[in-house]
């Protein structure tokens, strides 16, 4: 191996080791690029290089270059002879060099040809870039890895009539033509940047223009560039965009830094959206959206997403990381940053309950499963591999921690610490929490070990009632399954809010411990913690309140304990969790055909829906079947026939035993900007109502999918999915001709068909040659592909639904291997497969690896595989 160092993929299975990590031997101190925009797009770009100090004067230049046509190479103004220059898979040594020197490249691509979306790729009517984790190399020769940090110039220039627009990042200095029917825009950024921060957009979109005045008094233009007609559909994402910026302000006091903040809204696009320093490039899913078009869960997803790429201005921009192994220090410290954004704005309670529904959807599997790794890993192959729920939202519940432990007024100072001190630099997560210590006077260290292991804590909660001493003893032990490459764990620091209830349901105060560190807080950093409560009663202990740390509490709580914690409980995750906790375990009895064990479940949800809170969105949460990829990981081993059939059966149970109040709720049409929580309501009452075999609640929900608030609408239709009513077709059928021509709309369409019960494998080949479904597109494939792996259990779960679904990744594969990599994720589960599933799924994994090209999916196989 060349140099192990360099910290980038290759082509082959070469292993990047965080170990390996040493300085650049030279870095770029700026770069001129000039990119002229055409089906061929030739990019000539001048770089100002020096050796580093410390650097081994011989040491050669790496550039990474990555399908480039590259015409010529020069040094000072002479070309470089092809004895200096040594070729590898991704990139080129240049030898020989002094220590400060010009380099100039000339090379040629081809957007349009660039169906990986990753470099510069044709987006429906624009061409754009997405240079995150190493696209820029795919655009010009450069040493891309994000401790190198220059100041850019861009000079942009194409045909007027095809490409109006020219952006890119920083401010706009000069505008012109060309002759000949060509133009020109040169951009200039301020501020340094890695290459994986560049951006630049050509094409033909419309643009809505609003401004912010900042708490300094500057006025701040916000641009959003959209696809002609869309122009009405950017207010929700302009209004969050100016909330996030007031709130960064106010809670951290960051104020925006360069004079223009632009967002363009692609239609092809890996992922949901990228933080360019001033040029933000967006999923355009995650910008467009109308109460006609879009979801209050979109809505929601619109608000989240806007601010976590506003917030990466300085969490991730102004201070980067100095490695991809360092991924969290931006992406989850900026998904905590968002999370506490969309509390204070959207609301606390549910928005904290959606954000460990997620977590345990996606990452507690992720932590149990064959691709499990630290939130900073030692090692990879592909880094895109490495954009997961653990790096992102267990990164964030390690800061979530921090920011517990040492409280509000101390992690803000801290934060403004680590900005100050490691501004235009490339930090560490040890930086970071360093910054935290210095601010607090807490030592963090022990923290620290949250990013070096895999897997998710296990919290075992025992405890005693002597009535004789008077006293409650509660024992919490600590224990983390062994997980690929790490068998052996240490304990781990664990902040504990408990609550203590008596028999009335009122709290007991904690007494004097410690490990006590709030009032309702306890530090646990051993392996068990043992608590001694004085009472003349026995206390009912309610732990983990507000999800305080990513971790699974085993208890011996009995059903009546469990519901007095749903009925009593003031904190809104723990009656939550409580209730989930109920739902688990009536699930598993159905699974050993034991129905017993739904009637303290069915008698909590009739008290909850009888008295239930102020917050009807937090009431839809409560009375909410549990998600099935929750579920499925309860369970060592899954027959996903019978899953299927117990999760219809309890879903069925609570329909009857909820009928009234859902009756009631299912009526009502609110349509209004504030009714999200009673439209909540109604969708769920109607997913629970058309299971009960009653033509009348079939026909209601068939007419709400006429509504004209989409989250009724698609509530409605989602809702007839499970069913094989007449009404679902005629629905369907209606619903698609009705937004044909609106594609984000027509993703949902898509999402719903391939989920519904009734679409087995042929229906599923059906949707994938449907003259409206586009292998290019990645919303469209998560929509037919993703959607069917993760939701039509009952159909993926057979012989042919996994060698259609490795068929898909194979084919995408070949064109996108990036998100073939990201979808694969269904077909890796087999080790937690009764048989003959196990066999049928690891026998087309197997195959499929045989087929494999690239190695972003032959990562993910050879996890699951060896």
């Amino acid at each position: 191996m060349a140099d192990e160092a360099r910290q980038v993929p290759t082509a082959t299975d070469t292993r990047i080791l965080r170990s390996d990590y040493r300085p650049p031997d030279y870095d770029i101190d700026a770069i001129e690029l000039d990119v002229r925009i055409d089906t061929e797009t030739e990019v000539r770009a001048r770089l100002q290089v020096r050796r580093c100090e410390g650097a081994d004067p011989e040491a050669p230049l790496w550039l990474d270059a990555r399908e480039l046509d590259l015409r010529a190479l020069e040094v000072d103004g002479e070309a470089v002879s092809e004895a200096r220059i040594r070729h590898e898979a991704e990139g080129f040594y240049v030898e020989q060099l002094p220590e400060r020197f010009e380099l100039t490249t000339r090379c040629i691509i081809k957007p349009e040809a660039n169906t990986a979306l990753e470099g510069f790729y044709a987006s429906g009517p624009m061409y754009c870039t997405q240079c995150e984790a190493h696209g820029f190399s795919r655009i010009t020769p450069y040493i891309d890895r994000p401790d190198v940090l220059a100041r850019f110039r861009v000079r942009l220039s194409a045909e007027r009539v095809r490409f109006p627009l020219l952006l890119a990042n920083g401010d706009c200095v000069e505008r012109g033509e060309e002759g000949e029917g060509l133009h020109f825009a040169v951009w200039e950024d301020p501020f340094a940047k890695p290459c994986y921060l560049f951006a630049m957009v050509a094409g033909d979109l419309a643009v809505v223009r609003d401004s912010y005045r900042t708490s300094e008094g500057r006025d701040i233009a916000l641009e959003f560039y959209v696809d002609h007609g869309n122009e009405g559909l950017v207010d929700h994402a302009m209004g969050a965009l100016k909330r996030a910026m007031r709130w960064d302000e106010e809670t951290f006091g960051l104020a925006y830094d360069l004079d223009t903040y632009m967002v363009v809204a692609a239609r092809a696009f890996n992922m949901g959206a990228m933080e360019n320093k001033g040029l933000n490039i967006f999923n355009s899913a995650l910008v467009l959206a109308s109460p006609e078009t879009a979801t209050d869960a979109t809505f929601d997803a619109i608000t989240a997403v806007i601010a976590h790429e506003y917030f990466h201005n300085y969490t991730g921009n102004r201070v980067t990381c100095r490695d991809w192994f360092q991924l969290s220090l931006k992406e989850g410290l900026t998904v905590f940053r968002d999370q506490r954004f969309s509390e204070d704005v959207l609301g606390a309670e549910v928005q904290r309950i959606d954000q460990v529904r997620m977590l345990r959807a996606m990452q507690f599997p992720e932590d149990a499963g064959p691709t499990a790794h630290p939130v900073r890993p030692e090692a990879y192959k592909e880094v895109n591999n490495f954009y997961t729920a653990t790096v992102y939202e267990k990164g964030a519940e390690i800061v979530r921690m921090l920011h517990t432990c040492i409280g509000e007024e101390a992690f803000r100072e801290g934060l403004r610490r680590y900005l100050s001190v490691h501004d235009g630099t490339a930090a560490t997560i040890e930086d970071f929490v360093n910054a935290l210590a210095e601010a607090s006077g807490v030592d963090l260290t022990p923290f620290l070990a949250w990013y070096g292991q895999a897997g998710t804590p296990r919290l075992s909660l025992t405890r005693e009632w002597d009535a004789e001493a008077g006293c409650m003893r509660l024992r919490f032990s600590q224990h983390t399954p062994a997980t690929p490459g790490q068998a052996n764990k240490k304990p781990l620091p664990i902040p504990l809010r408990l609550r203590l209830l008596d028999g009335a349901g009122e709290p007991v105060a904690l007494p004097e411990h410690p490990a006590r560190i709030g009032e309702d807080m306890l530090l646990m950093e051993a392996d068990t913690l043992t608590l001694d409560v004085p009472s003349d009663q026995p206390l009912l202990p309610v732990p983990l309140l507000g999800f305080s740390a990513p971790v699974i509490v085993e208890s011996d709580f009995n059903a009546l304990e469990l519901q007095r914690i749903a009925v009593q409980e003031r904190d809104a995750f723990a009656r939550w969790d409580a209730l989930q906790q109920m739902q688990a375990r009536a699930h598993a009895a159905l699974m050993r055909d034991d129905g017993t064990v739904l009637e303290p479940l069915l008698n909590t949800l009739q008290r909850i829906a009888a008295n239930p809170p102020e917050d009807e969105a937090l009431t839809a949460q409560l009375l909410a079947a549990p998600r099935s990829a929750w579920l499925w990981e309860q369970y060592p081993r899954v027959d996903p026939q019978r899953f299927v059939e117990a999760l219809e059966q309890q879903k069925l149970a609570i329909a009857r035993a909820l009928c009234g109040p859902l009756s009631v709720w299912a009526q009502r049409q609110p349509v209004g900007d504030e009714q999200a929580g009673e439209r909540a309501l109604t969708v769920l009452a109607l997913d629970y109502l058309v299971l009960i075999d009653a033509d009348s609640t079939r026909a209601l929900a068939r007419q709400r999918t006429e509504a004209t608030n989409m989250t009724l609408s698609l509530g409605a239709l989602t809702a007839l999915s499970q069913t094989h009513s007449s009404d679902l077709a005629v629905a369907s059928a209606s619903f698609y001709e009705r937004w044909r021509s609106q594609p984000l709309v027509l993703d949902r369409w898509f999402a719903v068909s391939a989920a519904a019960r009734h679409t087995d494998v042929e229906a599923l080949r059906g949707l994938l040659a449907h003259e409206d479904f586009d292998w290019q597109n990645p919303n469209r494939m998560r929509a037919v592909a993703g959607s069917f792996a993760r939701e039509n259990l009952a159909h993926f779960h057979t012989e042919a639904g996994y060698t259609l679904f490795a068929e898909v990744l194979e084919r995408l594969d070949g064109s996108n291997p990036q998100l073939a990599a990201r979808m694969s994720r269904p077909l890796l589960g087999f080790a937690r497969l009764e048989a003959p599933w196990a066999d049928w799924q690891r026998e087309a994994a197997a195959t499929l690896r045989t087929k494999t090209r690239s190695v972003h999916l032959r990562e993910m196989l050879d996890a699951a595989l060896d």
